[in-house]
């Protein structure tokens, strides 16, 4: 059966980047480029420009940092806080509590008011576009190690903002595609007030996805011999209308209290047509369709209050998801008679986490301490069928074991976290801790564990000099398990299943990481950075039978290794006044032992490189603006027992805008993506048996997706 889908599918609109394939010599040059400013330039480094401002500020602990104020994004004419932290030279936002294991420690280098982001679906991004530009006082850039909140290094943003009394923003983001529905309801409004000491916020929008490609696919035997030619149309298409509010107070006495809440719906449709024909020239139709019509829901809140000689922070939240889908596959001779052949896997899927924390924090001394209590629980429910298509064509239910179950973890976490500056230039941040968990699978073969795991981190932050910081950190961490391993699954598709397997456990890894930030003054600055792991029970495919495989951990650990650098440039001192280029690139080798040869290779469907650069050019006296993106990357392969596969992009990613920041009071902003024309490519080698046989088929694709016209109106209200 022909692959008719794959979980990542390129040929989409990345905000206004874009993606490459072949940018390692880009990125070298880049790099080369950005070492030798580095070095040519320790006296420039002192200096700043309008464009550029670096003034020095001094965070609790006595490092340097940079301030930022109103005036240093005026040629931007940012409608948000999230448009000003976009343009800060060097800085990227990173992190997300989505997804983590439970709360823990803040992982989001963007503060609010000296605060971490509150709440967990509420990620940095999505917090600081609902603020307005206007309402920002400043942005300070300090070292996370260096301040009083436990899980932050390396470069973190304190956006200081004052709300008004009321005010607002709203973007719309069109798009146009060739073979595809125009997409003309993706955007968002946000509103924003203050009655005394509370300020509200409140937000629509909706992530509409219109995406799609189309091309021949080639089904060969063993030998290369040609048995189908299947042209097919895909289309992806998504809305995801979300309404989120937020309430913070500030009472008289400093205690402070945060309400979140969030509600979501998610309608995904996506559909293949195939029309196949044969060497001989007999045809057939092929289809296959996935619906899903998702709704979300997530209230949070956290107070925090004196006590004693230090401050208690309580912190809750409880999220809902229910995820009803259908996955059909079906294919028809256009002979005279045929019958339908295909199959269906239908699943509703029922998740739910629950969490409270505490947090105490104490100075004694120079010293900062925390201590913290988590428990969460997390549970998720699963009902599935499939249905196979008998000789009349008629669908019948056919046994799954292991897709219906209920998973739950019970989780206790405790932290202590110590920090202090050991010298004027030196700060350090530490903590230790472990978790308590029990994992229990009811249904299938279904089992309950329990585990206790260690954690905690080191993190050093060394000012070298005005212009240089380097960042170290060592870190035991246990990593958050999807639900939907341990359960039985099925791709119709692909034609392939999975088995269940009630034996998972959480990976666990040791992670280093360094880097240094150098700000070269008028130039802009750089960041080259290196990180390395060491992970075990790796989540892979296993052997679980002679004949079926499920995800399961391996016996070896992984080892990953990589190194990268991202910076901004600024090109006023080359007499291009107003012009600079971001850019961000990293090389990963991670590399798991087989479970089926014994041989080391790359982790399933990991990242080999990324590479993006982004030109921007503010005219200067003018309201207009114009710039460019490139993006490369390339993976691994998707490794099973019985097949690999491996997708890809034939070109880099390229786009170019065009922006006026003042029409009638709106940005507007045009683009056009995918300039080189880039495809979608994907590959599948299929074996008799497991990867060790003969192979017994192959398939490979190019999808073209043409040029997209994407389009952007923001304002305030």
């Amino acid at each position: 059966m022909s692959s008719k889908i794959r979980p990542a599918i390129t040929g989409i609109r990345q905000s206004h980047s874009a993606t490459i394939c072949g940018g390692k010599m880009v990125f070298a040059s880049v790099s080369s480029l950005a070492l030798a400013l580095a070095i040519a330039a320790p006296a420039a480094a002192e200096d700043s420009t309008d464009n550029s401002p670096t003034p020095v500020v001094q965070t609790a602990s006595g490092q340097a940092g940079r301030t930022y104020t109103p005036a240093d994004f005026a040629r931007y004419a940012p409608k948000t806080a999230l448009d000003m932290v976009r343009q800060i030279p060097g800085f990227s936002i990173q992190g997300g509590d989505n997804g983590n294991r439970g709360l823990g420690q803040a992982t989001q280098n963007v503060l609010l008011n000296s605060q971490r982001v509150s709440g967990k679906s509420n990620d940095a991004a999505t917090a600081l576009s609902r603020i307005d530009a206007a309402s920002v006082t400043r942005i300070e850039i300090v070292d996370g190690a260096s301040l009083d909140i436990p899980g932050l290094s390396g470069q973190v943003a304190n956006v200081v903002y004052a709300s008004k009394s009321f005010g607002g923003t709203f973007e719309w983001t069109p798009e146009i595609r060739p073979g595809l529905d125009d997409n003309w309801f993706a955007g968002s409004v946000s509103l924003s007030g203050k009655a005394g000491s509370t300020d509200w916020s409140a937000s629509l929008s909706n992530n509409a996805e219109r995406q799609g490609h189309w091309g021949p696919e080639y089904l060969r035997d063993a030998n290369g011999v040609l048995l189908l030619t299947r042209n097919e149309h895909g289309s992806y298409y998504r809305d995801r209308p979300r309404l989120a509010l937020s309430l913070a107070r500030t009472a008289a006495n400093g205690n402070i209290l945060n309400v979140n809440a969030a509600g979501e719906l998610s309608y995904r449709t996506q559909r293949v047509d195939g029309d196949v024909v044969s060497p001989a020239g007999a045809r057939s139709d092929e289809l296959f369709l996935s619906t899903e019509k998702e709704w979300n829901a997530e209230l949070g809140g956290d107070y925090e209050f004196a006590l004693g000689g230090g401050r208690l922070k309580l912190v809750g939240l409880k999220r809902f998801e229910h995820s009803p889908f259908v996955n059909q596959f079906t294919a028809q001779d256009r002979a005279p008679g045929s019958v339908v052949t295909g199959n269906r896997f239908d699943q509703t899927v029922d998740e739910g986490e629950t969490i409270g924390r505490g947090e105490y924090r104490w100075k004694a001394g120079l010293a900062d301490w925390q201590v913290s209590l988590e428990g969460a629980y997390n549970t998720l429910d699963s009902a599935a069928a499939l249905f196979v298509r008998d000789a009349a064509g008629i669908p019948v239910e056919v046994p799954l074991p292991g897709a219906n179950a209920r998973v739950t973890e019970k989780r206790a976490e405790s932290i202590l976290t110590y920090g202090r500056p050991l010298s004027s230039s030196l700060t350090l941040q530490a903590n230790l801790g472990a978790e308590y968990s029990t994992i229990t699978v009811t249904g299938s073969g279904g089992k309950s564990r329990s585990f206790l795991r260690p954690k905690g981190s080191v993190a050093l932050a060394w000012t070298v000099d005005p212009t240089l910081t380097v960042n170290a950190k060592v870190e035991r961490r246990v990593d958050q398990l999807s639900f939907y391993d341990f359960l039985a699954s099925v791709d119709v598709a692909n034609n392939t299943d999975r088995s269940n397997n009630p034996e998972l456990v959480p990976p666990q890894r040791w992670r280093f990481e360094i880097d240094a930030t150098k700000k070269l003054g008028q130039w802009g600055s750089i960041k080259p950075f290196a990180r390395a792991a060491l992970i075990q029970d790796v989540v892979d495919s296993i052997p679980v039978s002679p004949t079926e495989e499920a995800l399961g951990n391996l016996a070896d650990p992984a080892v990953v290794w990589l190194a990268g650098m991202e910076g901004t440039l600024l090109l006023d001192p080359l007499g291009w006044s107003g012009a600079k280029i971001d850019f961000d690139g990293k090389y990963i080798d991670a590399r798991v032992k087989d479970p089926l040869t014994g041989a080391r290779r790359r982790v399933s469907g990991e990242a080999i490189y990324t590479f993006s650069a982004n030109l921007r050019h503010d005219i200067p006296a003018s309201n207009w603006a114009w710039g460019g993106s490139i993006e490369a990357y390339d993976h691994a392969a998707n490794v099973r027992l019985d097949q690999v596969q491996r997708s890809f992009a034939t070109k880099p990613q390229t786009t170019l805008f065009v922006e006026n920041k003042n029409v009638f009071g709106l940005t507007v902003r045009a683009t056009v993506i995918n300039l080189l024309d880039s495809r979608d490519g994907y590959e599948r080698t299929a074996y008799v048996g497991r990867r060790t046989g003969p192979i017994a088929f192959t398939e490979d694709r190019l999808r073209g997706y043409g040029r997209i016209w994407a389009f952007s109106i923001s304002g305030n209200i």
